[in-house]
Formats: structure tokens, C-alpha cells, sequence
């Protein structure tokens, strides 16, 4: 009789056990749902969030054509030079240079994506020569020189670093001096 008893009562144990057990595997599973839906969700508004193509890098990867190129002629544009901060010499009266702020645009032939690469890996020397150019001047200088004048020197002084092809134009988005 005694083991009677003992055997019901570790039947009755595992009746507990078992619906302990179906308790935690459903806590368990909502658990992994909820840890699921939360990586779907971030992966979801990450891409979502991606940064969208500017019109300069459409440009570069041929996908687009500035319009602000010439309309007579086929060419494109090279944006990545960008905004361009430079101080220029210092002028008797001055204490220091004045702060210049460009951004210089480059027109090369449409299509030409070996001139583009080249273009891309010497920005750094462009950069350079327009630095170079600028801060060697005072802004005096700067003034009575014509766009025209500045433009077609460090065209030339661009154009004797390139050997996949030439610049065919320099255009200033941004073109101001900062008091």
C-alpha cells in the first residue's frame, strides 16, 4: 500500500512538472518572437534609413548630367571637390589673411569614366593648386584679378597634373570672402 502511495504521488509530481514545463516553453517562445521582430524591425528602418543618392554622386557614377553644364557642349561635371575654406596672404593692412570660401566645379568630357577615376584618385592635388593658387594672394589681389584670369591659370596648372585627359572648364558655385 505504501508504494502505491508513492507511486500516485510522483504521477501527481510530474502532472505539475509538465504543465511547468509547457509554462516555460511558451515564455521562452515569446521571448524569441519578441527578440525576433525587434532585428527585423531595425534591419528594416536601417534600410529603410539609407542615405539617398545627391545629385553629385549621381553625377559621378554617370547616372546623371549636371544641369548646370554648358547646354552646346557634352560634358559633366566633377563635384567632388567640394567646399573649399582657405585663408589668403596677408596684406600690409591686414592682421591676418582673409578667410575664402569656394566651391569649385570641373567640366570634363561625358563619358569618359577613366578621366572620371583619375580625376577622383588626384582631387587631393587639385585641392592643392587651388590652395596654393589662393593663399599665395591677397585678397586685393584676389579682386582686381578676373574669374576669367584665376579660372584659366589653375586650369592650366590642373591640366599639367592630369594625363588621361584635360579639364575642359572651372566653374565657382561658392565663391566669397569672410570678414
Amino acid at each position: 500500500m505504501k508504494l502505491m502511495n508513492i507511486k500516485s504521488e510522483k504521477s501527481n509530481n510530474s502532472g505539475v512538472n509538465n504543465s511547468e514545463n509547457a509554462f516555460l516553453n511558451k515564455i521562452l517562445l515569446v521571448i524569441i518572437a519578441v527578440l525576433l521582430f525587434i532585428i527585423l524591425s531595425g534591419t528594416i528602418a536601417v534600410l529603410a534609413g539609407k542615405k539617398k543618392q545627391t545629385p553629385e554622386v549621381l553625377i559621378s557614377q554617370g547616372k546623371a548630367v549636371s544641369l548646370m553644364a554648358p547646354s552646346n557642349t557634352d560634358e559633366v561635371s566633377y563635384f567632388e571637390l567640394g567646399t573649399l575654406r582657405i585663408s589668403t596672404a596677408q596684406a600690409d593692412s591686414d592682421e591676418g589673411g582673409s578667410l575664402m570660401v569656394l566651391s569649385p566645379w570641373l567640366a570634363y568630357p561625358a563619358g569618359d569614366t577613366v578621366f572620371f577615376e583619375e580625376l577622383s584618385r588626384k582631387s587631393g592635388a587639385m585641392k592643392g593648386i587651388f590652395q596654393a593658387y589662393f593663399s599665395a594672394r591677397t585678397k586685393n589681389q584676389l579682386l582686381t584679378e578676373t574669374e576669367e584670369k584665376i579660372e584659366q591659370i589653375i586650369k592650366q596648372e590642373i591640366n599639367a597634373d592630369l594625363a588621361l585627359g584635360q579639364i575642359s572648364d572651372i566653374y565657382f558655385t561658392d565663391y566669397l570672402f569672410l570678414e
